[in-house]
């Protein structure tokens, strides 16, 4: 990633005495590759997201909505979106996931759920640009990962005609029953592994970049 070290070094400047360095941190299910800009103060998070694979672009417009609205949201500090570049606030390494316990997961779940609140509250419209709805393709499609990944992928039933049917009526009772509720800010990804635990005990909320406007529950 030498390309991405150029890139951050015109923009930070290192502690004295030190150099500039990326070290990989974990990251997810997608093609971004996340890195540690060691070697300043504070350490911030480079990220390489091959622009014609990754939503940076949402990203980086999402983050700002929700930072507007009181989210602990990672601040974009630059962009590069030919390059696929982005340099972010470092959140840390600690996952909601990797904290819970028997004494700690009612208080991280109550504020799991009033970070949830405040997304729900954002805006969906910022200069112009509005998040995507959750439509009824993106619902059914997602719907169908039940009968396809769960009950026949994971437990191996396989359904017959009968019980397809059934699933897709009752998939259209659940997409017009999301389509008569108020609209608010989706995260659609929103779950222990997609927050961090922060110093002080906020959450910081993550992997947002394919966020919509959706039903309120």
């Amino acid at each position: 990633m030498d390309a991405l070290l150029q890139w951050c070094s015109k923009l930070i400047e290192p502690v004295p005495g030190r150099r500039l360095g990326l070290s990989a941190v974990a990251g997810d299910a997608s093609f971004r590759r996340y890195f540690r800009l060691d070697g300043c103060e504070p350490t911030r998070i480079a990220v390489f997201a091959p622009p014609d694979k990754e939503r940076n672009l949402e990203f980086t417009r999402i983050a700002g909505m929700l930072r507007e609205a009181g989210v602990c949201a990672p601040e974009v500090l630059a962009h590069d979106s030919a390059n696929g570049f982005l340099l972010l606030s470092d959140f840390g390494d600690t996952l909601m996931l990797g904290a819970l316990d028997e004494h700690s997961v009612e208080g991280l779940y109550a504020r799991a759920m009033d970070t949830l609140l405040r997304i729900q509250g954002a805006a969906t419209v910022r200069e112009g640009w509005h998040l995507p709805a959750y439509s009824e393709a993106l619902l059914l499609q997602e719907m169908q990962l039940f009968p396809d990944w769960y009950l026949e992928g994971l437990l191996g039933i396989v359904l017959g005609a009968h019980d397809r049917a059934l699933l897709r009526e009752l998939f259209a009772r659940l997409v017009a029953s999301a389509q008569e509720q108020p609209q608010v800010f989706v995260h659609r990804d929103y779950h222990s592994r997609n927050l961090m635990l922060l110093p002080g005990g906020a959450l910081g909320v993550i992997d947002f970049q394919d966020a919509v406007t959706g039903p309120l529950t």
